[in-house]
């Protein structure tokens, strides 16, 4: 979230540290959206990195 959202409390779980990049988060959260809050062209990352601190997790199950 890039904005206090109260009605969100309690409903979601919230996980996760930007450590660089804030430029980007918030060049995306100021994309143009239509109607449904959905924006006008697909944002997508390019890349993410994902410390697990030497935890070995098993691959995801995929659809």
């Amino acid at each position: 979230m890039v904005e206090t959202s109260p009605h969100l409390d309690g409903a979601y779980a919230a996980f996760g540290k930007l450590v660089e990049g804030l430029e980007v988060v918030d060049k995306i959260a100021h994309v143009n959206t239509d109607y449904s809050d959905r924006p006008m062209e697909e944002q997508k990352m390019a890349k993410v990195t994902v410390d697990t601190f030497g935890v070995d997790y098993p691959e995801p199950e995929t659809c």
